[in-house]
Formats: C-alpha cells, sequence, structure tokens
C-alpha cells in the first residue's frame, strides 16, 4: 500500500511511497523518532511500514526538550514536537530506540516529556509500539514489567526460545530479531499475560500489555542489513575489546536474516490497528487479506 508523510527529513524527497489506494482505509501513525539517525530511521519504518494492507499517514516528531547535537536546523525545520501533538487523536504510535540505555533515565533531558507521552497515549492513541530503550524507558516508568541494566551489550541477531501463539506472531515460523543494547527484561518476572516472545538468557523479545493496548520490543525490527556492522565499527573505532555481533556476520560480510521477521510482525501491528478502528478481530483481517 502506501505511506503518505505529512512532515519529516525524507518527505523532500518523495511524499508517497507505494500505490496509493482511494478505496482502501488510512491508518494515521504519529512516530517519534529518538534516533540520532533521523533520516536513516525514517526511511527504515517507512520501508516496514509499506508493507501495511491499509495506507498509513506519518507525522514525525521529537520531544522539545530534546538537545539535539544532529542535523539540529533540519529536524526543527520539518519535526513536530510533541507540544503539537497533545490535542491529536492517532491510530498508532511508534516510539524509537535511543542511544541513551548507558544514561540514569532522570539524566535523559526529554524524561519528563516521555513520562507525559506514555499518560498522553491511553487516551490519544488506538495502538502503541515501543522499540528498545523505549520499552526499557516505558518498563521503568510504569512499572508493568521488570527492566535491568547489564555491563556487556547484547548485539547481534537472536532466535527468542519461547514464542507464544499471538495476533502478533501469527505467520511467524521463525522470528529473528536484531539487538542493540545495554539492558534486559528478566523472564523470570515477567507476568505470564505480556509474554510474546522471551528467552531464558537474553529476556524479552516482545511483551504486549492488553491493558493500555501498547506492544515493546526490545530490539531493532526496522534495521537495514548494514546497521549492525555500522554500529560495531563505531563502537571497536573507540574500544578495541569491541566483539562482533553474533549471528550476523557470514565470511565477513553481514547479512540480513530478520527481514521476513519485520515484515510479517509489523503487518500483524498494523492489522491489530485496522482490527480495533474497524470493529473486527484481527486474525479474520489476517485471513482475508492474506
Amino acid at each position: 500500500m502506501s505511506v503518505i508523510l505529512e512532515n519529516g527529513l525524507l518527505k523532500q524527497q518523495r511524499t508517497i511511497i507505494g500505490s496509493y489506494k482511494l478505496l482502501q482505509p488510512t491508518i494515521t501513525i504519529l512516530l517519534v523518532n529518538l534516533m540520532p539517525n533521523r533520516l536513516q530511521t525514517e526511511k527504515q519504518f517507512v520501508r516496514l511500514l509499506n508493507c501495511l494492507p491499509v495506507n498509513v499517514r506519518i507525522t514525525f516528531a521529537i520531544p522539545a526538550t530534546h538537545n539535539l547535537r544532529h542535523n539540529a536546523v533540519e529536524v526543527t525545520n520539518h519535526y513536530l514536537t510533541l507540544g503539537g501533538v497533545w490535542h491529536q487523536q492517532y491510530d498508532g504510535l511508534i516510539v524509537t530506540g535511543a542511544p541513551v540505555d548507558q544514561i540514569k533515565f532522570e539524566q535523559v533531558d526529554y524524561w519528563q516529556e516521555f513520562q507525559h507521552l506514555l499518560e498522553w497515549r491511553k487516551t490519544h492513541v488506538t495502538e502503541s509500539l515501543f522499540a528498545c530503550w523505549a520499552t526499557y524507558a516505558a518498563g521503568y516508568a510504569e512499572r508493568n514489567f521488570p527492566v535491568k541494566a547489564i555491563k556487556n551489550k547484547v548485539s547481534g541477531v537472536y532466535r527468542p526460545g519461547h514464542v507464544a501463539q499471538s495476533e502478533l506472531t501469527w505467520g511467524l515460523d521463525v522470528l529473528k530479531m536484531p539487538q542493540s543494547r545495554y539492558f534486559t527484561i528478566p523472564s523470570l518476572g515477567i507476568p505470564r499475560r505480556l509474554r510474546v516472545a522471551d528467552d531464558d538468557e537474553l529476556g524479552a523479545f516482545i511483551l504486549r500489555d492488553e491493558g493500555v493496548n501498547s506492544t515493546y520490543i526490545s530490539g531493532h525490527l526496522e534495521y537495514d542489513t548494514t546497521t549492525l556492522a555500522d554500529e560495531y565499527y563505531r563502537d571497536s573505532a573507540g574500544d578495541n575489546q569491541t566483539l562482533e555481533p553474533e549471528n550476523y556476520f557470514v565470511n565477513g560480510r553481514p547479512r540480513n536474516s530478520w527481514q521476513d521477521t519485520a515484515n510479517q510482525f509489523f503487518k500483524n501491528w498494523g492489522q491489530l490497528i485496522v482490527a480495533k478502528t474497524n470493529k473486527i478481530t484481527a486474525i479474520n483481517l489476517i485471513s482475508a487479506l492474506n
């Protein structure tokens, strides 16, 4: 289907991605982009949202209190701040990861705004999706699942040991997810009702809280083939003890083994939104559209 960009850096290149279908519904998504390379992150998420069987209209936003260090003028000119969306309603909310998982939450400059975002989404958003640091921060702030800082970075592409049958895992014969984080969500402390995919050693991969219509992933399904490699080369330049991402390089070259997982997961999440906005069950919708 198509993605219509309301704003953002990518809009300067193309306004509509895909093929717009007049007779198909359009869902609205607010994407709070906390990653430093915002253009790259826009492209990654737009690519996945273009897999949805509906039209998707995206608005990009950043916290007003965030001290921008990368392309500050350009981002300020092409992004909304969260203060400009509090009065709006959205079908979906996506909050990206951020490279701040080694900083205390209270020391993150936009921490107060992030907490307000968590409360706001309960009344202004149909479905929410949190990725990596945003999942870590949401668990810490709302206390609905445990989070723990770790010293050694989890870096690589992994499969969870346990995957529940769920609307989010429909069609996923194999689930693989890139991970790049200094935290874990310990499996032993996760309430059973929240578990979708987890691992005894690596903790939660996917959590789902129906009480707040929220999905949480600990990794980066949106990553391009080379994103983990770029992070590894950056980190190893400053620390020659940096370990290679696990289950990723093949004959010295990065291999993307998670794209099928990413595409199907985002289809499933998008279909949850369509199901709720159209008052039909997600499983029936999935069957009808595949």
